[in-house]
C-alpha cells in the first residue's frame, strides 16, 4: 500500500472519529493519539464481530456500516436488541465489567470498525474527561431504557389471561330445559332441547362452588385440552377476590432460577432499579390468583418456597383459613414482610394426569401437598362425557362459521356418530381444531361431511429440506406440462405395449410387452416408492383414458359413502387378489394374461372417471394405488404445506377446491391435512394454486408418519402383513419353481387332481393366513404390555413394518432388473429384425448384486426397528416404556429380516 493510499484511510477514519458524538469537542491531538491506538478492522455482511459467551477483546467505533445486536434464546431463536450505525459504538459494557459478552454482535451490511484494546480503552478514553464522562452517560442511558423495557416486561407478563381458541364463552353454558313431546318430535326446538345438560358446566359449577368460600391452594388434575383451565379461571372469577388480578404462568416456559426471582423477589438493595421487583409476584398479587400450568415441573426447592410462602407463621390452619388476627408472609429470605399483612393470594397448582401422579403425593414435596390434600378437583376427559359432543359441535361451527364468514350450522349423522365414537385424545383442544378446519374447508349451507380427518396437523419437522427452494424444481411442479405431457406419454407406452401383448409372441422372452411390464416396469415402480413417493400415481398411464373421459363427460357425482367407508378394504383385498393371479397363474410368463390385466385395470378406472368427479380410482380403489400408498410412507420425499399460513392466511383454498377455471386436488385432500404419503400423489396441482409459496416438497430423513398417524388404520396393517408373506410365494416362484411342483405332487398324492396354480394358490394363502395369525398374537402380546387396546395397537403396529417389508421387495426386485434387463435388448433386436447372438449379460455380478440386496434388507430393518421403536413407547401410557419394551418386536423383526435373505 503506497504512502497516498495510507494517508486516506487515516483521514477517513479520523473523520470517523469527528463524526461520533463521543468524541465531539474533543481536542485534534488527543483525537490522532487516540487514532494511532486504533486498529481497522473490515467485517463482510454477516460476520459476526463477536458471540454470546466471548471474552471482551476490544472496544469498537463504527467507522462505515451497520451493526445489530442479537439475543439468542433458549428456544434456537434469536431476539433483536441493538441497532448500531456509522459513528456508533458498542463493546465497552463487558470491557467495563470484566465479563463475558451477552450478546451477539453482527454486520449487518459491509462494515469498517475502529478498534481500541482494552489498555487503549482504559489508559486513552476513559481517563479522558470528555470522552469517559460520555461513555458513562451513555451507560445511564441504556441503564434507563432496561429499566423502563423491565417494567413493561413485567405488566405485559402477569396481566392477562391466556385465551386459546379451545376456551368457552358463556354462550356455551346457556341453559337448556324441557322435554320434547311426541307431537312435536320433528321441530328444530325440540331437536336442541334433546340435547343433555352439559357435564362440563356442571363440573365448572361444582368447582367455582367447592372452593369459592377459601383462600387455600387448590390442585387441578386432567389431561391436556380438558378445560382444566377454564375451571381454574371459574374459581377465580366465583370467588370474592373476582376482581384481584389472574395470573397464569407455564412453567415450562420459564426457568426455575428465573421464577424463583419473579415469584418471591430479589433480595433488598440500595439500587433503584432492583427494587422494583423486591416484592415479588405472589406480593404483587395479593387479592388475586396465580396458575401453575404443568405444576409436576416445578422444583422441590420451588415448592417448599412456595408452601413456606402459603403456611402459616402466626395462626393459619392448613386450609388457609385465619385462626388469629395475624397470618404472615414469608419473603425468599425467610423473613417476615412488612406490616404482617394477611395472605390473600391464591394458588391453584395445573397438573397432567400421569401415572403415579393424578393426586400429587408422588410428585409434591410433603409441606406442599400437605396444604392441597384436601383441595383437588380432577376434570375428566371428554371421552368420559360424550353427552357434551353435540352441544359443543353445534358451538364450535357457530364461533368459527361467524369468525370465517360462513353459514354452516350441522354436521351430517355419519359423521356425528363418528365424533361420538372418537376417544379425542387432545380434549377440547383437538376438538376446536377439528372443527376449526372442518369449517375452513367446508361450504356454506352444506352440512360438514365424514372426511373430516380427525387428529392434529402434523408441525412441520426437523431433518427436511424443501426442494421448491431451487428454481428448477418449482418451475417444473408449477409448469402446466407436468403431469399432463408424462402421463400422455406413458398412455401411449400402455397403449403400444397392451398392442404388443395381445398381437405379438407368445413366448415371454420374445414379447417386449412381457419384458417392459415385469422385467422394466414392475421393479421400477417399486425403486420410486422410496425415491419418489407416489409420483407414479400422477403419471400412471392406465389412467389416461379415465382422465380423457372426465375431459368430455365432466361428471360432478360426489364418492359414494360405502366407497369412502371401506376403500382400505376394497384396495388391501383387490391387491391381494392382484397378486394371487399373478403368482398363481405365473403372469409374468405369460403375454396375454398381463396384457388382460392391464387392460382390467384401464377398464376400472375408466368406468369409475366416467361416474364420479375426480380421481376416484386412484383414491379409493386402485389395487396398485393401495401398494403405492404403503410403500410411499418411507420414502424420501413427501409434500405438506405450512398450516400457520394455511389456516391464517389462506382465505379461497384453491389448492383443495380449485375453481372454475383450475383443479382442485385430485385426490380430495387438502394440503395442510396431509399427514403421511398415503393419499398425496404429488400431481403438482396444489404447488400451481398456492400463492402462498405455503406447500414444500421435503426431502426428508425420518419419515415421521410411520411413528405419527393421526388415524391408524387397521386395514392398512392388514395389507402390510399379507405383502410381508406374499413376498414367500413371489420369491419361490422365481428361484425356486421346483417347491411348488413339489406341493402339487404332495396334494396329488392326498387325491387332489396335479395342478400347479392350485398348489400355488393353497400355498399363497396359507401363507397369508400364517402371517397374520402371527401378527395378531404378536399384537395380542404387545397390547397387554402397553395396557393399550388391541384394535388400536392391531392398526398401529404393522406401519413399522413397511420400511423392512418395502427393503424385501425391493432386494426381489433388484435381481429381477438387473438379470433380466438384456432381453429388452434382444427384443429390439428381434423386432427390427436385426441378427444377434443370444447370450444373457448381467448388469451386475451376482456378488454385487448381493451387496445391495443386503444394504437394502438391513436399511430397511433398521428403519423398522426405530420406527417400531417410537410406536412403542407411543402406545405405552405415560411413558413408562423401557428398553424391554422394544424387544420383542425387535426379535420379530430381525427374525423375518434374516428369513427374507435367502430369497432375495
Amino acid at each position: 500500500m503506497n504512502q497516498n493510499m495510507v494517508a486516506d484511510l487515516e483521514n477517513e477514519d479520523l473523520e470517523s472519529l469527528y463524526r461520533s458524538l463521543l468524541f465531539k469537542d474533543v481536542d485534534a491531538g488527543d483525537l490522532r493519539r487516540i487514532l494511532a491506538a486504533a486498529s481497522r478492522k473490515i467485517v463482510d455482511q454477516g460476520e459476526y464481530i463477536y458471540r454470546q459467551g466471548e471474552r471482551p477483546s476490544y472496544f469498537y467505533l463504527v467507522a462505515s456500516g451497520e451493526v445489530e445486536l442479537i439475543l439468542p434464546l433458549n428456544n434456537g431463536t434469536e431476539a433483536f436488541v441493538g441497532h448500531i450505525r456509522p459513528g456508533g459504538h458498542f463493546g465497552e459494557t463487558s470491557l467495563i465489567t470484566h465479563d463475558c459478552h451477552s450478546a451477539n454482535a453482527r454486520a449487518l451490511t459491509a462494515l469498517v470498525l475502529l478498534c481500541f484494546d482494552a489498555e487503549s480503552f482504559t489508559s486513552l478514553l476513559l481517563k479522558n474527561e470528555i470522552i469517559g464522562h460520555r461513555i458513562l452517560t451513555a451507560l445511564a442511558q441504556r441503564l434507563r431504557v432496561s429499566f423502563q423495557d423491565h417494567v413493561a416486561g413485567l405488566t405485559m407478563a402477569y396481566n392477562t389471561r391466556v385465551i386459546t381458541e379451545d376456551n368457552l364463552d358463556p354462550a356455551f353454558f346457556r341453559s337448556r330445559t324441557g322435554r320434547p313431546t311426541r307431537e312435536n318430535q320433528s321441530s328444530a326446538e325440540t331437536k336442541e332441547e334433546r340435547i343433555s345438560p352439559s357435564t362440563l358446566q356442571g363440573l365448572l359449577v361444582k368447582a367455582a362452588n367447592t372452593f369459592k368460600g377459601s383462600l387455600a391452594p387448590v390442585l387441578l388434575t386432567g389431561e391436556s385440552g380438558s378445560g382444566r383451565g377454564m375451571i381454574a379461571y371459574e374459581i377465580h372469577r366465583s370467588s370474592d377476590h373476582a376482581n384481584g388480578a389472574y395470573v397464569e404462568l407455564d412453567l415450562r416456559d420459564l426457568e426455575p432460577e428465573q421464577l424463583d426471582l419473579d415469584l418471591f423477589g430479589a433480595a433488598f438493595e440500595a439500587s433503584e432499579f432492583s427494587q422494583i421487583d423486591q416484592l415479588g409476584l405472589l406480593k404483587r398479587t395479593q387479592g388475586g390468583t396465580v396458575v401453575f400450568y404443568n405444576a409436576e415441573e416445578m422444583t422441590p426447592d420451588l415448592q417448599n418456597k412456595l408452601a413456606q410462602f402459603l403456611m402459616h407463621e402466626d395462626g393459619c390452619d392448613a386450609t388457609g383459613n385465619t385462626t388469629s388476627n395475624a397470618c404472615t408472609d414469608i419473603n425468599r429470605n425467610g423473613s417476615s414482610l412488612a406490616g404482617g399483612a394477611q395472605q390473600r393470594t391464591r394458588i391453584i397448582l395445573v397438573s397432567h394426569d400421569v401415572a403415579g401422579k393424578k393426586d400429587g403425593h408422588n410428585w409434591l414435596e410433603p409441606g406442599l401437598y400437605k396444604l392441597v390434600e384436601n383441595n383437588q378437583f380432577h376434570m375428566a376427559p371428554l371421552r368420559e362425557h360424550r353427552r357434551d359432543i353435540p352441544r359443543l359441535v353445534e358451538y364450535y361451527l357457530k364461533r368459527f362459521s361467524s369468525q370465517y364468514g360462513k353459514t354452516i350450522t350441522e354436521v351430517d349423522a355419519e359423521t356425528m356418530g363418528m365424533f361420538m365414537n372418537y376417544d379425542w385424545p387432545g380434549n377440547l383442544t383437538e376438538m376446536a381444531s377439528v372443527m376449526r378446519r372442518a369449517v375452513i374447508l367446508g361450504r356454506t349451507n352444506e352440512p360438514l361431511n365424514n372426511q373430516i380427518p380427525l387428529g392434529m396437523p402434523k408441525t412441520e419437522g426437523k431433518w427436511e429440506f424443501n426442494l421448491l427452494r431451487f428454481k428448477a424444481v418449482r418451475s417444473f411442479f408449477s409448469s402446466p406440462l407436468f403431469p399432463v405431457l408424462p402421463r400422455v406419454i406413458v398412455g401411449i407406452f400402455f397403449v403400444v405395449v397392451l398392442a404388443v401383448l395381445f398381437f405379438g409372441p407368445t413366448n415371454p422372452e420374445k414379447n417386449i410387452g412381457v419384458t417392459l411390464s415385469w422385467i422394466v416396469g414392475w421393479p421400477l415402480m417399486i425403486f420410486s416408492f422410496f425415491f419418489l413417493a407416489r409420483t407414479w400415481c400422477s403419471v400412471c398411464g392406465l389412467s389416461v383414458p379415465g382422465w380423457m373421459a372426465q375431459a368430455v363427460i365432466k361428471p360432478e357425482r360426489k364418492t359414494p359413502v360405502w366407497i369412502k367407508k371401506y376403500s382400505g378394504w376394497i384396495m388391501a383385498c383387490l391387491c391381494i387378489v392382484l397378486f394371487c393371479i399373478e403368482i398363481t397363474w405365473n403372469v409374468y410368463q405369460s403375454s396375454r394374461l398381463t396384457g388382460w390385466i392391464i387392460f382390467t385395470i384401464m377398464t376400472g378406472a375408466l368406468l369409475v372417471s366416467m361416474l364420479y368427479k375426480r380421481r376416484v380410482w386412484c383414491r379409493y380403489i386402485c389395487p396398485l394405488g393401495a401398494i403405492n400408498a404403503l410403500f410411499a410412507m418411507p420414502s424420501i420425499l413427501e409434500l405438506r404445506a405450512n398450516t400457520h399460513v394455511c389456516t391464517n392466511r389462506c382465505t379461497d383454498h384453491l389448492c383443495y377446491s380449485g375453481d372454475g377455471n383450475t383443479a382442485g386436488c385430485p385426490m380430495f385432500r387438502h394440503p395442510f391435512l396431509v399427514d403421511n404419503n398415503r393419499d398425496c400423489i404429488l400431481c403438482g396441482q396444489c404447488i400451481k394454486n398456492c400463492s402462498l409459496n405455503s406447500i414444500h416438497l421435503n426431502l426428508r430423513l425420518a419419515p415421521q408418519e410411520l411413528w405419527n398417524q393421526q388415524s391408524p388404520r387397521l386395514e392398512d396393517s392388514f395389507l402390510v402383513v399379507s405383502l410381508a408373506a406374499i413376498f414367500y410365494p413371489f420369491t419361490i416362484n422365481q428361484k425356486y419353481p421346483g417347491f411348488i411342483d413339489f406341493l402339487a405332487g404332495r396334494f396329488h398324492d392326498l387325491g387332489f387332481p396335479y395342478s400347479l396354480p392350485f398348489a400355488n394358490m393353497v400355498f399363497f394363502f396359507f401363507t397369508i393366513l400364517l402371517f397374520l395369525g402371527a401378527y395378531a398374537l404378536y399384537t395380542r402380546i404387545i397390547s397387554q404390555r402397553t395396557e393399550t387396546n388391541w384394535n388400536k395397537t392391531a392398526a398401529t403396529m404393522g406401519y413399522g413394518m413397511i420400511p423392512l417389508v418395502l427393503g424385501a421387495f425391493l432386494a426381489a426386485h433388484l435381481e429381477i432388473f438387473v438379470g433380466g434387463l438384456w432381453l429388452l435388448r434382444e427384443n429390439i433386436f428381434d423386432l427390427f429384425s436385426i441378427a444377434y447372438t443370444s447370450q444373457p449379460v448381467r448388469l451386475l455380478t451376482e456378488d454385487a448384486t448381493f451387496v445391495l440386496q443386503l444394504i437394502t434388507v438391513v436399511g430397511g430393518l433398521l428403519a423398522s426397528l426405530y420406527a417400531t421403536q417410537r410406536i412403542v413407547r407411543q402406545l405405552f401410557a405415560a411413558g413408562n416404556s423401557s428398553r424391554k419394551s422394544i424387544f420383542l418386536p425387535a426379535v420379530v423383526l430381525s427374525l423375518l429380516a434374516v428369513a427374507y435373505l435367502p430369497f432375495v
